[in-house]
């Protein structure tokens, strides 16, 4: 079964795909006006064409009206962040792990983890510092 790319694209970059669509369109018709027109050979390729953008015109539209008003917000899937980081601390021991082998290890950004520790960890009481840039759970 195949997938629509157009599925895995937010609100924002769709929108952005359909402008860009819209003034290749309109450049188009320029240089037809320029060029005094279409010639024989043309017609139907450039209707095959043009129909062609309609169509995916209507295929981003749709994407983007049937994104609920939650997943037009939310680009990424949320949570669990928390519950992966608290267990690769609890693995990690007394040692504790450093943000850069922590980010590593989970797949996401070194600023990521490090605005994650800084916000959201410091709530977290069991969480402690064990020196610069490197965090425990102290149980």
């Amino acid at each position: 079964m195949q997938t629509n790319p157009l599925t895995r694209l937010s609100v924002q970059q769709l929108k952005r795909a359909v402008a860009i669509r819209e003034k290749v369109e309109g450049l188009e018709k320029e240089l037809d006006r320029i060029i005094g027109g279409e010639t024989v050979g043309k017609g139907s390729a450039r209707r095959r064409k043009a129909l062609r953008r309609g169509a995916s015109r209507r295929r981003i539209s749709k994407a983007v009206k049937g994104r609920s008003s939650v997943q037009k917000r939310m680009v990424s899937p949320r949570g669990g962040l928390k519950a992966r980081i608290i267990r690769a601390l609890r693995a990690a021991g007394d040692k504790g792990v450093t943000v850069k082998d922590l980010a590593r290890k989970l797949g996401k950004s070194y600023g990521n983890i490090s605005v994650w520790f800084h916000t959201t960890g410091k709530g977290v009481k069991e969480i402690e510092k064990v020196s610069p840039g490197k965090f425990a759970w102290a149980d």
